[in-house]
């Protein structure tokens, strides 16, 4: 599989940002443990398996290029840097439901626009059983729904 790629450059406004997703093997636990072990300075930022980003949040780099074998999680980061307004109206229009999970979930990427697809991964994300990824063998997401009520798809 090849390894999608993002390029980006951070603003000279700096926020506080954390990673949108959960992700299996996620490094937010190890943070304290890994800055240990980043240099103080470092001329390319280069992440191949990004995740959720949470190294990325919390080094912000000026530029890089982070990078993962899931095309799905790349288009998502894509979207949500061009496009985060749309990403937040189709985000706000969800309800946390099992019925809603699986409707959702029934929709398939390949035909939906590029803010669609980024909500829906969002939202499939939050919503699904320990935030877990998991393809069939046809390339459809099949984690089933997590059960969970308190969820904040939308941060304001």
């Amino acid at each position: 599989m090849a390894l999608a790629q993002l390029e980006f450059e951070i603003s000279s406004i700096r926020r506080i940002a954390r990673p949108i997703l959960k992700w299996a093997g996620g490094k937010s636990s190890l943070l304290s443990v890994l800055s240990k072990y980043i240099p103080k300075e470092y001329k390319n930022y280069i992440e191949p398996f990004v995740g959720g980003g949470a190294m990325f949040f919390a080094l912000q780099p000026e530029s890089g290029i982070l990078g993962d074998a899931n095309a799905e999680l790349i288009a998502c980061s894509e979207a949500v840097r061009d496009t985060p307004e749309a990403v937040i109206t189709l985000l706000s229009t969800y309800k946390v439901s099992s019925e809603e999970f699986y409707r959702v979930r029934a929709l398939n990427p390949r035909v939906l626009s590029e803010p669609e697809r980024a909500a829906r991964m969002i939202f499939l994300n939050k919503t699904c059983f320990n935030g877990l990824y998991r393809v069939n063998r046809f390339g459809q997401f099949n984690t089933p729904f997590g059960h969970v009520t308190n969820v904040r798809l939308v941060y304001e």
